[in-house]
């Protein structure tokens, strides 16, 4: 999977109240989340958390999830 795959995940920033930042989360990886004083701040740190995770589970040879939107079977995928 590459960094343009990655791109093709679902992300999502919202402000959250609670904390006083800008909270991001990928559907793809539903534990993964990263903060920010901006939405973009927070988008970019998920992305690079996403980019690591995903480098380390090609390392393992462990399935990378699809980006949802072409994943019709609800499996994952080997790289």
């Amino acid at each position: 999977m590459s960094d343009r795959d990655i791109a093709s995940y679902h992300f999502e920033v919202n402000w959250s109240e609670e904390d006083q930042l800008f909270i991001a989360k990928v559907t793809e990886y539903p534990s993964l989340a990263a903060h920010g004083n901006s939405p973009e701040q927070a988008l970019t740190r998920l992305k690079g958390v996403v980019h690591f995770v995903v480098k380390e589970l090609k390392e393992e040879g462990a399935s990378i999830p699809r980006p949802f939107h072409e994943n019709t079977s609800g499996k994952t995928v080997d790289s």
